[in-house]
């Protein structure tokens, strides 16, 4: 089997209690939004838009978590924190737009944390900036040093084992509602002496892998009085092993899970797979999707503005040289980091309106605007890891996107007011390795990837003087693909 190979499978597609109990600690995507690491596809603070953010604990255990924010262009770390939350506790935190303080970079457009919840984090978070040193001076990635880019992204937060003992104790909320003493925790991680800088495992045990977090997200236009808000993904049985670090630490990520199965459910059946190298195949594989469904609306009367997001939350993985899995670029993606990003073509497959009515411009003709240097100009790409696709009626706009403010966006000029379109990912993967006895070789096609459409609108019939607007997200609904081929006798 070929260490970077995403198409490459173990096992067959199976059905059946007997065969689901067999990988039941299978990674997989948990449509009940409850689990282990949480992925929230998109944050932004553009357009003076805040993001606000939460999560919640629904376990009497006392969970240690990694929270982290990616940039948009290459998934670089602009803030990386521990949150220690007690039983049946809720975090939440809003990002607003800031001018960066941070030397060598005030006055660029940045993020600043902000947060007046009790929760313990380690450091003590609340008025926090993001910061660029992940993609500055020895971690330059050639794709800019500006802040701006940190202006959007996405998270994750991934749970890092059960707290217990007098730690776990700290981390309670008392009658008052305040943790009995984030001081310790903190302290646990101070130099010379904080216990957990030389063994992080201290009054630490593995998770079960069920998780019990679940979290949301609303991108919120405080002057307009609109909000976008959604489910953060939930991610089940990423780790059977605890994962605890100090902040601020890379470890542990999407590549560093103790489980390397994955479970997928396609056509009635679940479909496991053994990537044998990393958990992040298994990642992958639970959010591979061959197609991309949605609907824009740009109708004129109500003044419609219709942006996709689309997130590729392990794309850095697969694309970017200092923290790939294997020499770039590997399956599924075809293209390696560059100064322009690691741009991955896909089709619009369809575009219609709402009575099938389609384009007098041949639909495979459709590429959006504008075209990166040096790409092909009839084959329409994303990219970044965070994309925003705007559609516009008649002729596409440029420069960044009129709601969500992106400045990783592409534009789509229609001929439609209303209707859906569907993008195809038509990359095909073929395994050259030897799948277990009895098992077969699994192919999956597509790409992993995430994401939602948004929608604004402007009520001109309102009464005079009073704003009318309305916003909607809906996440992106897509077809899976993935074929079985016999190992052999």
């Amino acid at each position: 089997m070929k260490r970077n190979n995403l198409t490459t499978a173990v096992l067959a597609g199976i059905t059946g209690v007997a065969g689901i109990a067999s990988v039941s600690n299978a990674v997989n995507l948990n449509s009940d939004g409850v689990g282990q690491v949480l992925i929230y596809p998109y944050y932004t603070v553009n357009n003076d838009l805040n993001t606000v953010i939460s999560v919640v604990n629904t376990t009497d255990d006392v969970k240690a978590i990694k929270v982290r924010f990616l940039e948009g262009k290459n998934s670089r770390e602009v803030l990386d924190f521990n949150l220690y939350m007690s039983a049946y506790d809720v975090w939440t935190a809003a990002l607003i737009p800031t001018l960066s303080t941070v030397p060598g970079y005030a006055g660029q457009d940045s993020v600043k944390l902000v947060t007046f919840d009790n929760s313990c984090t380690t450091p003590a978070i609340n008025g926090q900036e993001f910061l660029p040193y992940a993609f500055t001076g020895d971690f330059n990635d050639t794709i800019g040093s500006d802040l701006a880019r940190a202006t959007e992204g996405h998270l994750e937060m991934i749970e890092m084992g059960t707290v217990i003992g007098s730690d776990a104790n700290a981390a309670t909320h008392n009658s008052s509602g305040v943790p009995a003493s984030c001081n310790t925790l903190v302290g646990n991680w101070s130099p010379p002496t904080g216990k957990w800088i030389s063994d992080a495992s201290i009054n630490i045990v593995d998770p079960d892998g069920t998780g019990g977090l679940f979290g949301s997200a609303s991108l919120v236009d405080v002057a307009e009085g609109v909000d976008f808000a959604y489910n953060a993904d939930a991610i089940q049985n990423f780790t059977l092993s605890q994962l605890h670090s100090a902040p601020g630490d890379l470890f542990p990520s999407l590549i560093t899970g103790s489980e390397t199965q994955s479970i997928v459910f396609y056509e009635g059946q679940a479909v496991a797979t053994d990537w044998l190298t990393s958990s992040v195949e298994a990642v992958s594989a639970s959010y591979m999707h061959q197609n991309l469904y949605g609907e824009y609306a740009l109708d004129a009367d109500i003044s419609a503005k219709t942006e996709w997001v689309v997130t590729f939350p392990t794309k850095s993985f697969y694309v970017d040289p200092a923290r790939s899995i294997s020499p770039v670029p590997v399956e599924p993606f075809t293209r390696a980091r560059s100064s322009n990003g690691a741009c991955e073509p896909y089709t619009v497959a369809g575009f219609f309106d709402r009575e099938e009515q389609t384009p007098l411009i041949p639909v495979g003709d459709l590429v959006p605007s504008p075209i990166p240097p040096g790409e092909d100009p009839t084959v329409p790409v994303f990219c970044w890891e965070a994309n925003v696709l705007e559609f516009t009626f008649g002729a596409a706009n440029t420069g960044t996107s009129e709601v969500l403010g992106s400045d990783n966006t592409t534009h789509l000029g229609s001929e439609f007011y209303n209707g859906w379109m569907n993008l195809l990912f038509a990359t095909q993967f073929t395994d050259n390795g030897v799948a277990s006895p009895g098992g077969s070789v699994q192919t999956y096609f597509g790409l992993p990837v995430t994401g939602f459409a948004v929608q604004k609108f402007t009520n001109s019939n309102a009464q005079p003087g009073l704003l009318a607007q309305y916003g909607g997200l809906f996440p992106h609904r897509g077809l899976k693909n993935i074929s079985s081929a016999s190992s052999g006798p």
